[in-house]
């Protein structure tokens, strides 16, 4: 099913949909773990939530894999996961919850982006580029690049078009130019299993299969197109993104992989992409829409991304958090308590916290629809 409805961004609209919520008199305390890509806006919105449920859960994170195995092992009552879980236990579905953008971080002591083609990107992340000087770099930074511009309504929101793609008032022309060090460069990659990993790798193999040779997996070391322990120089790994995050910091001309919210909170650099339209696109909720809008949410609520669509402000390193979530919980009111917790993380953290970069959505979406469609299916 093609994302053919509006994905509305209105924060207004959130918190009156938060206020929705009854507290309850006996307050549920939910078990829940994995990915660490929702961490950061769980722990933001965490009172919120309270306030309007009267419900709270504890979320460790742990990263996707983590979240995978305790779903499994049945010591948690519900995960998120940033990639499909392929061994389901019986009963677990996946609703696709939220929608973010994987950005490209770099530590080159400069406040200025960098413009990467998805090409060279796969490059350096596969070792084949290992200089920040090297010709393929210094070509996506000494260039006509264009970006586009998107029409905003009177409150400053952007507008979208009938399948919720961001509508592009103009293009912008600019001619950049940029001197590169004449140094190395230290790959950071996550070395727990990683649904942000996955992601990142499914999105190289398609756009540019020649370089990225391996199909998608949570490991980056399986996903890898070689013997990354050939390299042990060009390459460093660190758990969760918080902690590559942390690792780039600290090494200068380093480059990684993570929410956009992470930049900011590391002093790193984040990547404006080239997409397929030859754009120069920067890593947000709204580039992250337009790539959703242009996707499929198949009938189990698992999405295909198109990595290749043409779209002019579609960001490519696109990625969906799944719940994994049981349609039997043998208890009522835990069922309830369940999709009350997914179900505000989907439709109201986004907008109570936009500067996050998560995208939201309404009830009315393409991408609502289904996120209802699968919340439904959770019972007693």
């Amino acid at each position: 099913m093609k994302l053919s409805s509006s994905l509305k961004v209105a924060a207004a609209g959130a918190v009156v949909a938060a206020l929705a919520f009854a507290p309850i008199a006996n307050a549920a305390v939910l078990k829940a773990a994995g990915a660490t890509s929702v961490s950061g806006i769980i722990d933001a919105c965490k009172a919120e939530y309270q306030t309007a449920t009267g419900d709270s859960y504890d979320y460790p994170g742990g990263g996707s894999g983590a979240g995978k195995t305790a779903i499994q092992n049945k010591t948690v009552d519900f995960a998120y996961s940033d990639s499909v879980h392929a061994t389901p236990v019986a009963n677990e579905i996946h609703i696709p919850t939220v929608i973010w953008p994987v950005g490209v971080l770099t530590n080159l002591n400069t406040t200025k982006p960098l413009n990467l083609s998805r090409e060279t990107i796969a490059g350096i992340f596969a070792g084949k580029i290992t200089r920040w000087n090297d010709a393929a770099i210094v070509a996506d930074n000494n260039k006509t690049i264009t970006t586009p511009i998107l029409k905003k309504d009177s409150q400053g929101v952007v507008v979208k078009d009938k399948n919720g793609t961001p509508v592009v008032l103009r293009i912008n022309t600019t001619n950049i130019a940029r001197t590169m060090p004449n140094q190395p460069i230290t790959v950071i990659y996550r070395a727990d299993n990683s649904g942000t990993t996955n992601n990142l790798t499914r999105a190289l193999n398609k756009v540019v299969p020649s370089v990225w040779t391996k199909s998608p997996a949570d490991a980056f070391t399986a996903a890898f197109p070689g013997d990354i322990t050939a390299d042990p120089v060009h390459f460093r790994s660190a758990s969760g993104s918080a902690g590559v995050a942390q690792l780039a910091k600290k090494t200068k001309y380093s480059i990684t992989y993570a929410e956009i919210s992470f930049a900011s909170a590391y002093g790193l650099q984040l990547t404006n992409v080239i997409n397929a339209a030859g754009n120069s696109i920067t890593p947000n909720s709204d580039s992250a829409l337009a790539m959703a809008a242009q996707a499929t949410v198949n009938a189990d609520g698992t999405v295909t991304f198109d990595y290749n669509t043409a779209d002019k402000s579609a960001y490519p390193f696109t990625a969906t958090t799944y719940a994994l979530a049981l349609t039997n919980y043998g208890d009522a009111a835990k069922a309830a308590s369940v999709k009350k917790a997914i179900s505000f993380l989907g439709f109201n953290c986004p907008g109570l916290h936009p500067a996050l970069g998560f995208a939201v959505t309404t009830h009315s979406s393409a991408f609502g629809i289904k996120l209802d469609t699968q919340l439904a299916k959770l019972g007693a």
